[in-house]
């Protein structure tokens, strides 16, 4: 295997062995370094008022920082921007998923007379620079920079990058849901809870009135009056803590998809299987008896 596609296949097994919740951590930026052949890869996230996320790999990363810290001054000449301390403008959308180079924008000469190589670029030997802008599907801007002392990025380089730019973008999702995964469970366990208050006819009515059926259909399903679906669902709102239908089938819609998505069950006590309510498809007039010498 050549060397380039071998880096390209270690940085994706290390990216996706990573089950941390910082978008590409220092060790993953690493191997998209050895992708890219280059010195320096940083990763900025920012909104238009400050810097939201940031890691950087580098040999010298505490002689980088300091010169860094005078691109505000000089942002006015990157036709790429983005990524100060205290926020920058949000990436044109065109942007979005594409290997750019500034020198896709300047020359040469314009590059080396601006302030941007005087003061950032040229004090560290910087000759090139290369950026890829991620979607964020949110009011933020979200880039890996790539900088190199060679005079420019190869072809090959910026190829590679850009059949990687659907797999960094998902990386970032991946880290982004890894965040939210801890509150969205202690949110169904709590909602498992006030489920279990439920008895077993309840939880059947719940179950088809989640499924979008009319009280006359729970009625008819179940062999009772409608007034008595009625009925079992004012008992229903009251120990879910629900104050309509919609939200009472929200709440057993959360659980039934976060366990069948994750493969999750939260404590609580177990009931024999012609206590819980149909699945889709059955009703409790066709669900399997559990006999007394079954249990």
């Amino acid at each position: 295997m050549r060397a380039d596609h071998q880096a390209l296949v270690d940085f994706l097994l290390e990216a996706v062995a990573d089950q941390g919740t910082t978008p590409f951590p220092v060790d993953v930026l690493a191997g998209l370094r050895r992708v890219a052949r280059c010195e320096t890869v940083c990763y900025r996230e920012w909104s238009a008022q400050e810097l939201l996320e940031f890691s950087l790999a580098a040999d010298e990363p505490e002689v980088i920082l300091p010169v860094w810290h005078a691109y505000p001054q000089v942002r006015q000449d990157d036709p790429l921007p983005g990524g100060a301390l205290r926020g920058s403008p949000l990436p044109h959308r065109e942007w979005f998923g594409r290997t750019l180079a500034i020198s896709d924008f300047l020359s040469d000469r314009e590059f080396r007379g601006g302030g941007l190589y005087a003061e950032v670029c040229k004090p560290l030997g910087v000759r090139a620079v290369m950026k890829v802008f991620l979607p964020t599907g949110a009011p933020t801007g979200a880039s890996l920079v790539f900088e190199t002392t060679r005079t420019r990025f190869a072809e090959t380089d910026r190829l590679t990058l850009e059949r990687l730019v659907p797999h960094l973008a998902q990386l970032r999702r991946n880290t982004l849901a890894r965040r939210t995964y801890p509150a969205l469970i202690d949110s169904t366990a709590s909602a498992r809870l006030r489920l279990l208050r439920l008895t077993p006819r309840e939880r059947v009515v719940l179950a088809r009135a989640a499924a979008g059926e009319t009280n006359t259909a729970i009625a008819a399903a179940l062999f009772v009056s409608p007034g008595t679906v009625r009925k079992h669902l004012e008992h229903i709102y009251d120990k879910l803590e629900a104050r309509t239908r919609t939200e009472a089938a929200a709440i057993y819609t959360q659980e039934r998809l976060v366990i069948q998505s994750t493969g999750l069950d939260f404590p609580g006590p177990r009931r024999h299987s012609q206590n819980q309510p149909p699945q889709a498809g059955e009703s409790e007039g066709n669900r399997p008896k559990i006999t007394a010498a079954q249990q």
